[in-house]
């Protein structure tokens, strides 16, 4: 399959908008050797966004690798510290969407751009 210069804005398998409102949001920075991890506390949801941080980095399929690793990491964190999160968090949180990405950028990474991958994990909210 040939991607000609395609810009890829996940939305596949679950995927949704990072976009809400300012004020309800705590949006934190993890930086990676390749990429950005942007992590987004809402009420009862924790969204993450990734990008690679250079063009250079975004011609491999690393940056996606070490996506799913920090966002991996810092899930496996929060659930450490007892957040009860609605589905299984398992190494790869970018899901099918990250192995899309990988499996095109090794076929043809000379006519793939990638711009980001992103995913919103609900969690259970405690009621006092």
């Amino acid at each position: 399959m040939k991607l000609s210069s395609a810009v890829l804005v996940c939305g596949l398998g679950g995927m949704m908008s990072m976009l809400a409102e300012a004020d309800n949001q705590d949006v934190q920075s993890t930086q990676g050797q390749l990429v950005e991890l942007s992590i987004t506390h809402h009420e009862d949801s924790i969204g993450l966004s990734c990008l690679p941080k250079t063009e250079a980095a975004s011609v491999t399929a690393d940056w996606v690798v070490e996506c799913n690793r920090l966002a991996y990491d810092y899930l496996s964190a929060k659930s450490a510290e007892g957040v009860e999160f609605t589905r299984q968090i398992n190494p790869k949180p970018f899901g099918m969407a990250a192995d899309f990405i990988a499996t095109n950028l090794m076929q043809n990474p000379a006519g793939f751009k990638a711009s980001h991958i992103s995913q919103e994990f609900e969690f259970a909210t405690k009621k006092t």
